[in-house]
């Protein structure tokens, strides 16, 4: 084993140029017990609300505008033109579906008949560093998810440590404490604690106060850090990946201070000292692999394993993600809500997803309960993470704000796919992983509204980009066409073309892709269900998805278009109070 060596801090150490959020807080006095009556607190970043709110109206003008004209020439037009291009618009999305489920089936065969990749196993074992960001989870949610990580098996000859970032001290209804606090008072073991007064730049450029526990859980090493502001999970994950390829580097030569892409943006010694003494503390003198996960999230216990196999079938291959599964220990796993959500998230892994793994290696989200990347310029980079941590200012559109504050896990992927052409980023159905999903209507579309734009405006950069391959053009303008026209897609019924009776080639056709579609995801039981419970489950929620699907879609395309303009943190995770403590109390 190497010699444990005092870390150094390199000359530069993050290059974000970018902004942080800075947050508005009601401050009050927090009640002696948690009541449900408590006011909600809620995280609203301070950008140019009227420019957004202007730019959200005129879209929502264009957008009805165009909607009601397509369903208006969709009744009222006697034109074989215009029946032409309505019909083509209600069978683009099928015939994507066509294509997809057809490629993934012929890849799937053809794979079957060549070997099997190879699989190379270094002789010194990859270290694994997990990342954890948290914000108002409970108890039982932090622990199932902690206790997944060190469950993890096969993993014995490996060298693992926990990172924890706390997005402030907030507390969510019910709870007795903030998740900060029960993770540096009950969960890690023998915490040890350093208050730091500006221990990073967060990605507005402002010095982030912050504590860090250290400690341990159930054998394994654990650090959190815990902001004293909510800057929003980007910005903590921002921190962890960069410093990780920092400390990988930091031996070797730093560029000079008059680095032209370099921005002022530092990690402070004493922070990059703790962070890098706690890793060598752990025996981790270098990191490999970075696995991120949510904190109402449990891993398979070999799911790990399973994703770091994947990885390790090429060098290229520098992301993999799983199967992610809704979980039936935290709601009632036969609601219509869960059962629902339970077949549309096999639905959506089992056809986009699986045909990007298949056909062209590059998967475009790895979505943050569960992925797997390696530590590497192209992940981890400053040039990366630069452009990924943009902060929008008061000048930015809406577009690029919703780019810089949604779905910021398919948004760091389809950046380092545009860069870097050689890499693969894959997904291993093997590696399950188990998440919390929604119980209710309202933060079922608030959650779908984040998970829509983000996407479309991803979208919108993969028909941009050059590399793109021509199947995922045509499924990103499949997708975005489906946001953009989702009144005449679900006013179908009513048109004149359909009600005078579809006939012909076009109608089989029509009739032949849905007959398929369907088909492909009813032998989605083959390979997933795996109890008589779960096939009950799927088979409910396909019932319901097939039913009510559109009506659902439906509901989320105008709650998203409506809240376009809202970038609170979400109903997901409501906050009910927030602590914010007096960092003068800890001076050490």
């Amino acid at each position: 084993m190497q010699d444990l060596q005092a870390p150094s801090s390199p000359t530069i150490l993050i290059n974000s140029g970018s902004k942080s959020i800075p947050t508005l807080i009601t401050k009050r006095k927090p009640p002696a017990t948690p009541e449900p009556a408590e006011r909600e607190i809620t995280h609203r970043p301070l950008w140019n609300a009227g420019q957004l709110r202007w730019e959200k109206n005129v879209l929502i003008t264009i957008y009805v505008a165009a909607n009601t004209w397509l369903v208006y020439i969709a009744v009222t037009s006697t034109n074989s033109i215009t029946d032409l291009f309505m019909l083509g618009m209600h069978l683009l999305r099928p015939t994507v579906d066509f294509i997809e489920i057809s490629l993934i089936i012929c890849s799937a065969i053809i794979q079957y008949f060549q070997p099997p990749p190879v699989i190379t196993v270094p002789e010194v074992r990859e270290n694994i560093v997990y990342l954890l960001p948290c914000y108002n989870e409970t108890y039982e949610e932090l622990t199932v998810s902690i206790k997944s990580l060190a469950k993890q098996s096969h993993l014995e000859a490996h060298q693992k440590a926990l990172i924890i970032v706390a997005d402030g001290r907030c507390r969510g209804k019910g709870m007795a404490k903030t998740a900060a606090g029960y993770i540096a008072e009950d969960i890690i073991e023998k915490p040890l604690r350093n208050h730091l007064h500006g221990g990073y730049t967060a990605w507005d450029g402002t010095q982030m106060a912050i504590e860090v526990v250290q400690g341990h859980y159930k054998g394994l090493p654990v650090l959190c850090i815990i902001k004293e502001e909510n800057k929003g999970k980007r910005d903590g994950i921002i921190v962890v990946r960069r410093f990780l390829h920092k400390f990988n580097l930091r031996n070797s030569v730093s560029r000079p201070q008059n680095d032209e892409t370099a921005t002022p943006l530092t990690y402070s010694e004493e922070f990059f000292t703790l962070l890098s003494g706690f890793l060598q503390k752990a025996s981790l003198n270098s990191v490999e692999y970075v696995v991120g996960l949510d904190a109402d999230t449990r891993f398979d216990t070999e799911c790990v394993f399973n994703l770091m196999q994947t990885a390790r079938e090429s060098p290229n291959t520098v992301g993999v993600t799983g199967l992610i599964l809704a979980d039936p220990r935290t709601s009632n796993p036969f609601s219509p809500m869960f059962m629902f959500q339970y077949s549309e998230y096999y639905i959506g892994q089992y056809r986009r997803r699986l045909r990007q793994h298949l056909t062209s290696s590059k998967v475009t989200c790895l979505p943050g309960c569960c992925q797997l990347f390696r530590v590497l310029e192209s992940t981890c980079g400053d040039e990366i993470l630069r452009e990924f941590g943009y902060f929008p200012g008061k000048k930015d559109g809406l577009l690029r704000t919703i780019r810089s504050t949604m779905s910021e896990d398919r948004d760091h992927v389809c950046l380092v796919l545009s860069k870097y052409a050689e890499v693969r980023t894959k997904v291993n159905l093997r590696a399950k992983v188990y998440t919390s999903v929604p119980q209710n209507m309202s933060v079922y579309l608030s959650q779908r509204r984040r998970w829509t734009l983000g996407p479309f405006v991803s979208d919108l950069l993969l028909l941009r980009r050059k590399t793109t391959g021509w199947m995922e053009r045509i499924a990103a303008l499949s997708s975005i066409l489906g946001v953009a026209t989702v009144l005449p897609k679900n006013l179908q019924p009513f048109f004149r073309l359909f009600r005078s009776g579809f006939r012909g080639p076009a109608a089989y056709m029509l009739f032949s892709f849905s007959t398929f579609r369907t088909l492909w995801d009813i032998s989605i039981l083959l390979h997933a269900g795996q109890s008589a419970t779960e096939i009950v489950q799927f088979i409910g929620g396909l019932i319901l998805y097939y039913y009510c699907g559109s009506f659902v879609g439906l509901m989320i395309q105008l709650y998203t278009l409506y809240y376009i303009d809202d970038f609170r943190w979400g109903k997901t995770r409501v906050v009910v109070e927030e602590e914010t403590p007096n960092l003068a109390d800890h001076q050490e």
